[in-house]
């Protein structure tokens, strides 16, 4: 008897909050004065500030700081720039709590540890930046800024709280070396780099189903405007494991509730999550297997 994997299939009717989601516009960015001479993407990492948490220790290298900073990323270019990502070298074993404008790369939740070896971020909701050409330079279409709220160990009192570098993670974009103005921002003019060559792509129509014991597969069936379904498959194609009493929990970036559900229930059935959302925007829910 040839052994068949488990799957479980989910269908949610998912509807957006308009008037919460206005609130995800991008931010508008200032222009700083460097950015006249880059004819590319700038990159823009301002240090906000930093206070001393508890608890206070003597031991410098092991008392944390809450701190807050900003990254804006420019379109001075002449071209559009298409889902921007980036790198912040993060060194004083950051730990992320909050980060709006953005998300991290294969990140799971907040708060998130950084250690030595930064964090790579991708632009949300505003992923693609467009140029000044195609919008008459209208700043909050073609930019993007990223608030960040963390903490930050061992930086003494005058030391470097700066990152050891940002740069633009985008094929067909090279960067020099970010240079810091002052002792609280840092700047970086990316530009497109003319020896590259784009690989050609397999044309998929959906993207290749990664090998695991257990998979999970997130598809947006139908798309309405103010809402969509989706569609959710739980595979488990170990051939012992088994997986009982399972539970889901999704993060909302758009305000999103739902309003019809099949193949499972909502372990916290909170209707004031349709209108009121946490100060990061985001709002998570619990799914539950269905006995």
């Amino acid at each position: 008897m040839r052994w068949k994997p488990w799957v479980l299939l989910l269908l949610f009717q998912i509807c957006i909050n308009k008037a919460q989601d206005e609130g995800n516009q991008p931010a508008k960015v200032a222009f700083p004065k460097e950015v006249d001479t880059c004819n590319g993407i700038f990159l823009l990492y301002t240090f906000d500030s930093r206070q001393k948490e508890y608890p206070r220790l003597k031991n410098a290298t092991a008392q944390s700081w809450a701190f807050k900073s900003q990254l804006a990323v420019i379109n001075a270019g002449t071209t559009e720039l298409k889902s921007w990502q980036a790198y912040i070298g993060f060194q004083h074993d950051e730990i992320l709590v909050s980060v709006d404008g953005a998300m991290p790369l294969n990140a799971e939740e907040f708060p998130m540890r950084l250690g030595k070896n930064g964090t790579h971020l991708i632009g949300y909701p505003h992923a693609d930046l467009k140029t000044a050409i195609d919008t008459a330079g209208d700043l909050p279409q073609m930019s993007s800024l990223v608030k960040i709220k963390g903490t930050m160990f061992g930086v003494r009192l005058g030391g470097n709280i700066m990152p050891t570098n940002i740069k633009l993670e985008n094929e067909g974009f090279k960067c020099p070396k970010a240079k810091t103005k002052n002792t609280r921002s840092m700047h970086v003019c990316c530009t497109k780099d003319p020896k590259y060559k784009a690989k050609k792509k397999k044309t998929l129509k959906f993207f290749p189903r990664r090998k695991a014991d257990l998979s999970f597969t997130y598809d947006i069936t139908q798309a309405f405007k103010g809402s969509y379904m989706a569609q959710v498959t739980i595979e488990n194609n170990h051939p012992l494991g088994r997986l009982d009493h399972w539970n889901l929990s999704f993060e909302w970036m758009r305000n999103e509730f739902i309003y019809d559900m099949r193949g499972a229930f909502p372990r916290r059935k909170d209707p004031s999550n349709a209108s009121s959302v946490p100060p990061d925007n985001t709002i998570k829910t619990w799914i539950s297997q269905r006995s």
